[in-house]
C-alpha cells in the first residue's frame, strides 16, 4: 500500500461498487367540474399539488385541450420535477399515467413512458404525453363531473461509486428473525436506561452474542432479572443501533442514510461500543466504513480512535497516510496535533509517548519513526543478501 500526494491510499488489489435503487410512489389529481375545464383554451394547463417520490418533488400537469394546436381533440398529460437545489441534479425517473372516474374505474389504458433524465433548475422540466388520449374516448365514462388522473413515478436513485476495502466482513452467524422480539418486547427480562431512554431486551440473546453481557448477566456479579441497568458514556441512538445489530446482524442506519457525515459519525461511536461489548463483526464493519474516509482532516482523530479501541488495520492506514511528508505538513499546519488533549501511544517501533500532545514535537517524532522503518527494511535486505 502506498500514499498519493493528495492523501489517498493506493492498494493494487481494489474494487468498487455502483448501486442503483428504485423508489416508487403515486399521486391522484382530481379534476372537479370537468365539464367546465374541458372548454379551456389550448395550451392552458392545470397543475396538481407537489408530491414527493425518492426525495424529489413532482407535480402533474394536465392540458384539457392539448398543449399546442397540433393536439386537436387530445388531452395532454405531463409530470414535472419541482425540486430546486443549489446544485444541479440529474434525476432518472419513469412516470406512468391512467385516467379514472371518481369511483376508480379506468377510462384509459395505463401508459408508461421510457426512463427520462430530469434536470433540476430548468424552467421547462416536464415529460409525458402531448397526445395522451382523445377526449371522446373517455368523456362518456366520467361520473359526477369528476375526472381523476393517477400518476405513478419510479425514481432510479444512483448512489456514488464506493470503493470496497480490504477487510473482509465475516458472514452472519445464523441469527434470524430475532429483531421482531426486540421490537415487540416479548419475554424481555432486562431494561437498559440510556440518557433517559429505556430499552427492553433479553438476557439470553445478549449473553449469546457478547461475552461482556454474558459475564454481566450470568457471572459471579450477575444482574438480577428485571433490573434496570444504566448505561453511561453512550448516546441512546448508538445503543439502539447496538441492539439492532445484536438481534439482526445489520445496522439499518448504515443502509438507509445517504449522508456520509452522519454515517461516519455513527460508525465512530458504534466502533467504541462494539469494542466495549466485544462484538468483533460490528467492529470490523465500522472500521471498514471509516477506512474509506481517512483524509488529512480526520486522520489524527481516527488514529486516536484506532489506538484506543485496538483497530490494527485502521491505525496502520492512518500511520501510512501520515508517513507522507506532504500530508504530515498539512496536518501540522492545521494544528491538529496541538488541538488535541488526548495521549497517543505509538507503534511498537518507537517507545510509547506518554507526554500530553501539546508538549510533544510530532514532526520530529514522525521523522524518527519513518527513519527507523527505513533502517529496519534495509537491515532485512542486507540479511537476505548475506544468506
Amino acid at each position: 500500500m502506498s500514499v498519493y500526494i493528495d492523501g489517498s491510499l493506493n492498494n493494487p488489489k481494489t474494487a468498487s461498487t455502483r448501486r442503483v435503487e428504485k423508489v416508487e410512489g403515486s399521486h391522484k389529481f382530481n379534476i372537479m367540474g370537468y365539464s367546465v375545464e374541458k372548454y379551456s383554451e389550448k395550451g392552458t394547463f392545470h397543475e396538481s399539488a407537489t408530491f414527493s417520490v425518492g426525495g424529489y418533488g413532482w407535480s402533474i400537469q394536465y392540458y384539457p385541450n392539448g398543449e399546442t394546436k397540433t393536439e386537436d381533440g387530445f388531452t395532454s398529460i405531463f409530470i414535472s420535477l419541482k425540486s430546486e437545489t443549489e446544485v444541479t441534479e440529474h434525476v432518472k425517473a419513469q412516470p406512468s399515467f391512467v385516467i379514472l372516474n371518481q369511483n376508480g374505474k379506468q377510462l384509459s389504458e395505463k401508459r408508461t413512458t421510457p426512463v427520462y433524465t430530469f434536470t433540476s433548475g430548468k424552467k421547462s422540466n416536464c415529460y409525458g404525453y402531448a397526445t395522451f388520449l382523445r377526449k371522446l374516448a373517455f368523456e362518456a365514462g366520467i361520473e359526477d363531473d369528476c375526472l381523476v388522473i393517477s400518476c405513478s413515478v419510479t425514481v432510479f436513485k444512483v448512489f456514488p461509486v464506493e470503493p470496497d476495502f480490504p477487510l473482509v466482513v465475516p458472514p452472519p452467524i445464523g441469527i434470524k428473525q430475532l429483531n421482531h422480539l426486540l421490537e415487540a418486547g416479548y419475554g424481555a427480562d432486562v431494561t437498559f436506561e440510556v440518557n433517559g431512554q429505556t430499552f427492553n431486551a433479553h438476557m439470553c440473546i445478549l449473553a449469546m452474542r457478547s461475552k461482556v453481557f454474558r459475564a454481566q448477566f450470568f457471572g459471579p456479579l450477575k444482574e438480577k432479572s428485571g433490573t434496570i441497568i444504566k448505561i453511561e458514556d453512550m448516546e441512546a441512538p448508538v445503543f439502539k443501533s447496538l441492539l439492532d445489530f445484536i438481534y439482526s446482524e445489520t445496522i439499518p442506519e448504515f443502509e438507509e442514510t445517504d449522508e456520509s457525515e452522519k454515517k461516519h459519525n455513527l460508525a465512530q461511536h458504534l466502533l467504541v461500543a462494539a469494542d466495549r461489548y466485544d462484538l468483533e463483526r460490528l467492529k470490523i464493519m465500522c472500521e471498514n466504513i471509516l477506512y474509506g474516509n481517512i483524509n488529512k482532516s480526520n486522520v489524527i482523530s481516527f488514529l486516536l480512535l484506532a489506538e484506543r479501541n485496538n483497530c490494527i488495520h485502521l491505525k496502520e492506514a492512518c500511520l501510512k497516510l501520515l508517513a507522507s511528508s506532504q500530508i504530515l505538513g498539512k496536518v501540522v499546519e492545521a494544528g491538529q496535533f496541538q488541538s488535541s488533549s488526548s495521549v497517543l501511544y505509538t507503534v511498537p517501533e518507537v517507545e510509547p509517548v506518554k507526554l500530553p500532545i501539546q508538549q510533544f514535537n510530532w514532526l520530529d517524532w514522525f521523522n524518527r519513526w519513518k527513519s527507523q522503518r527505513l533502517q529496519n527494511a534495509e537491515g532485512q535486505q542486507n540479511r537476505a543478501r548475506d544468506s
